[in-house]
């Protein structure tokens, strides 16, 4: 469930940031021609730069790879000027120009135009305006390296490229335009270990195992994908409509050039929609009989939509004889027909058609909820009228199955009291009975109902007359929905309206003040109260809680539901210090608050992410994993439940950043930092020698710095690139003495993200390996998760650079999530390092445990090996083991020392 919501809001994103593009890029461009004009200063010039980074970065991410390369030369043009702190003279000025002129068709090509930035960006709720502008004093003298402060915002889910299958054609034709990257069919992976029993190892010397026979690997779960069929001859029309289906990453395009080929993968793998190209209309007919037979042993909707040269009534008739559930007529343009794909694959099996039947008699009531249930519905079923009233708010119907003839209340008074009520005027009510009567039919109708259905009813009729009814009613609610975003009973936002409000508050003059921001908040132990209560008092909890939220706020506040148990709040006002106010408000409210439910009372407590406006992210989709990260972060003991995301290093004393800095640099002149390792043991019974490079620092007061401590204020210093260069070359100084000993490991070694921004470290690296004449494979840089998120383009362009030279890259502090997965489909790492929640005492859950299995699954489908660090104890490692997991690290295994001692050839984990 958490995936196809995942895949929703996926596309809420793009949609929303595509809605804005073209008042974004005419507002850069109006900027820059200014600038040109007018003369430059630093502080705009430093300005523009910003604003461009994560336009640049959002642009790719949404597969926009024309126009994010463009923003991409640009930030490297201004690039230098930043980090010099100077301004382009008359030549250079030119060429900035031409670069902005460059803009203009680009922006046209999305429907924009010249002036569209003073006209707005159209029927967007107006936000209220911040009474006070925060203006930007003169930068005359930022610090050094002041721009690699303002780093790209974390990747939103559109930007990476969806994973699409592709049928190759019986005979050549014209391949599309590419405008987003396509990746082929993944290789076949090798079977990953599947254990036995766990034996958890001593940490002396135990006994190794035998490799036992793994089996075939079970293929991991993924965000679900709409299969899409099309049969084509590859027009111009049908290339533009496949490319836009490739980058939207909600569907699996499979193209098909003749009816034998859709024949054949029809009777394989059913999918959600078959799309007949125009060349195609005269085996219309045959195509309709293969969907129709299809359709009969299909467990979700097949959809139909054709071409037609021809716009006639006999040609529409003809193409609805044959089954087809639209009908297009050429010429027409390609949004269209994507927007009517999209209506097509609503996904209703994220969100199943839930159906309220009221039937006196159980064995009826029994066999329609059979029938609707096993049609993928969900159903509850009443047979005391009465009770029907109270299942109204829990169960919320989106359809009424009703008896005629009931005792103590009928079908037609029970009709018109639920008509009485606001919520249900417009849900469809089915009177369903034997009543011969036709007076009958037509009093039944006319107190309120929607149709009558003559019992007996064959299944397949029911079916369908219970789909239709709610699928038209599932279109008008959203269509009244895009002028009413706002729920009239609950108080909440439509989800795609607050994510559309964000990005037009990115979009205002005034982006650049200090107020507003974006909250994330998730229920504590959601999974937990979910398994105790059942999935429907749940959500009917959630709906309670999102009601108090939106009770609780200002009046321009706007909450929205956002995942299975979560919220967002958009605040278009207030500091950071009024947002953690509100936050903490919002705790505190809620943790004293009762809810009822089936008759019992709840309790829940909140915690709060924040990511304000004044962390200049700008983009919604790094605003929300901001947001998300701070609320994980403020779940560690002490933190309150309330967290902000800070763009800066987190605060302390001025003076322990300045002296443990001296100190940094001090160790650098002097080649006075440490290296600990630390074995990284096969739980497989593997005989790989692995060891993790662990930094350290002796500070002046005796104490002993790790990374986390030294890499931040390096960063802040413009040291990181020096710490990295120590730290590599150590490493492979250290490999270069175990080759001489003959005595070949493997060493995983940190590496800060700027590495990977570094054009030259690459050419370096490369000259140090062929120099030393060591294996490229005995090396493995590593990056944090987080770094891949917020620079996926300078990773992704870096990791393929250290695979083309033999070196892996490994990812750290991993957690499932459907952006993390496709961000392993975009950097070729060797090896993902799960986040430390996954080794403590969390693991004992079911629903951490399926996270873990999937984790692995997805890896191994990638040729990827897992390891888990810091592992402290026996039963986190036999855990580990039974979910599949390749290594572990940490001092259950060993402590890490100065040398590199340890027996691998006697300390299988098996």
């Amino acid at each position: 469930m958490q995936q196809q919501e995942d895949t929703q809001q996926t596309a809420e994103l793009r949609l929303a940031f595509l809605r804005h593009l073209p008042k974004r890029l005419e507002m850069l461009r109006k900027r820059g021609q200014r600038l040109c004009g007018h003369g430059w200063d630093i502080n705009a010039l430093t300005l523009l730069f910003r604003e461009i980074q994560p336009l640049a970065g959002a642009c790719g991410r949404y597969g926009l790879l024309d126009i994010g390369e463009h923003l991409f030369s640009i930030e490297r043009f201004l690039a230098p000027f930043v980090a010099q702190v100077s301004v382009p003279d008359a030549a250079q000025t030119e060429v900035f120009a031409a670069r902005l002129r460059a803009l203009e068709p680009l922006i046209a090509s999305l429907g924009g135009s010249p002036g569209e930035a003073e006209r707005g960006a159209g029927p967007t709720t107006p936000l209220p305006v911040p009474r006070e502008r925060v203006d930007f004093p003169l930068l005359v003298t930022p610090p050094a390296d002041y721009w690699r402060r303002f780093t790209r915002p974390p990747p939103a889910p559109a930007a990476l490229a969806p994973k699409v299958t592709r049928t190759i054609p019986a005979k050549p034709r014209a391949a599309p335009p590419p405008t987003a990257p396509l990746r082929p069919a993944a290789a076949a992976s090798p079977a990953p270990k599947a254990p036995s029993a766990p034996v958890p190892i001593p940490v002396a010397a135990p006994a190794v195992a035998a490799k036992a026979e793994p089996p075939a690997p079970s293929a991991p779960r993924t965000t679900e994908q709409r299969k899409v069929y099309h049969l084509s001859d590859g027009n111009p029309l049908a290339s533009e409509i496949d490319q836009r289906l490739d980058s939207a990453g909600l569907y699996e395009l499979t193209i098909l050039d003749n009816v034998e080929h859709l024949r054949e993968i029809l009777g394989a793998f059913p999918p959600h929609l078959v799309i007949v190209d125009a060349a195609f209309e005269s085996a219309l007919e045959s195509v309709g009989a293969l969907v129709k037979s299809t359709r009969a042993r299909a467990r979700h909707r097949l959809a139909l939509l054709s071409f037609s040269t021809s716009g006639e009534l006999p040609v529409r008739l003809r193409a609805m004889r044959a089954g087809a559930d639209a009908f297009v007529a050429l010429p027409v343009q390609a949004e269209e027909v994507t927007a009517r794909i999209a209506e097509l694959l609503a996904a209703d099996s994220a969100d199943p058609y839930r159906i309220l039947i009221v039937e006196d008699d159980r064995s009826q009531a029994i066999f329609a909820e059979s029938i609707l249930r096993k049609a993928g519905m969900t159903t509850c079923m009443v047979t005391d009228p009465l009770a029907a009233l109270d299942q109204l708010d829990q169960f919320r119907p989106e359809l009424i199955l009703m008896d005629l003839y009931m005792p103590a209340c009928d079908g037609m008074e029970l009709t018109a009291i639920i008509r009485e009520r606001e919520a249900f005027v417009s849900t469809p009510i089915v009177f369903l009975s034997g009543e011969q009567n036709e007076e009958k039919h037509f009093e039944a109708l006319d107190s309120g109902g929607d149709d009558f259905l003559a019992k007996p009813i064959r299944p397949k009729h029911l079916i369908s007359a219970v789909t239709n009814r709610v699928r038209r009613a599932r279109q008008l609610e959203r269509r009244g929905a895009g002028q009413n975003p706002r729920d009239p009973v609950s108080g909440l936002y439509q989800r795609a309206h607050v994510i559309d409000q964000v990005n037009a508050m990115l979009t205002r003059d005034d982006a650049n003040a200090t107020h507003g921001g974006l909250m994330y908040i998730e229920i504590d132990s959601a999974a937990r109260t979910r398994e105790r209560i059942g999935m429907l008092a749940f959500d009917a909890l959630l709906g309670q809680l999102g009601a108090f939220l939106a009770a609780h706020v200002d009046a321009a506040d706007q909450v929205t539901r956002y995942g299975d148990a979560s919220f967002l709040l958009l605040c278009p006002q207030g500091d950071e210090a009024a947002l953690i106010r509100l936050a903490t408000d919002l705790r505190d409210r809620t943790a004293r608050e009762s809810f009822d439910q089936d008759g019992r009372s709840y309790t829940l407590s909140l915690s709060l992410g924040i990511c304000s406006l004044a962390a200049r992210l700008g983009e919604v989709g790094a605003m929300l994993n901001a947001a998300e990260r701070a609320m994980t972060d403020s779940r560690r003991p002490g933190s309150g439940h309330v967290g902000i995301y800070h763009t800066e290093t987190a605060a302390a004393p001025a003076g322990t950043f300045q002296a443990l800095g001296e100190e940094i640099r001090s160790a650098l002149k002097a080649d006075s930092f440490q290296l600990l390792f630390q074995p990284i043991v096969a739980l497989q019974g593997a005989e790989v020698e692995q060891f993790q490079a662990l930094l350290r620092l002796a500070g002046s007061d005796g104490k002993l710095h790790t990374a986390a401590e030294i890499v931040p204020i390096a960063q802040r210093d413009g040291l990181i690139a020096e710490v990295d260069r120590w730290v590599m070359s150590r490493c492979l100084l250290v490999l270069a003495e175990r080759a001489r000993q003959q005595r070949n490991v493997r060493l995983f070694v940190n590496q800060s993200i700027e590495t990977a921004g570094d054009a030259q470290h690459g050419v370096w690296l490369k000259q140090m390996l062929e120099t030393r004449r060591l294996d490229a494979d005995q090396l493995v840089i590593e990056f944090r998760m987080a770094d891949a998120q917020a620079h996926l383009h300078d990773l992704t362009e870096f990791a393929g650079l250290m695979r083309s030279l033999g070196v892996h890259v490994a990812l750290s502090a991993f957690e499932a999530s459907a952006i993390a997965f496709r961000i392993l489909d975009q950097i070729p790492a060797s090896f993902v390092k799960i986040g430390p929640r996954y080794a403590e005492e969390g693991l004992g859950t079911p629903a951490i445990r399926e996270e873990l299995r999937e984790i692995v699954a997805h890896a191994h489908a990638r040729r990827m090996e897992v390891i888990a660090p810091r592992i402290e104890n026996a039963q986190s490692a036999a855990l580990l083991w039974t979910a599949g997991v390749d290594f572990i690290q940490g001092d259950f295994v060993q402590q890490a020392g100065q040398d590199l001692s340890f027996d691998f050839h006697a300390a299988s984990i098996h």
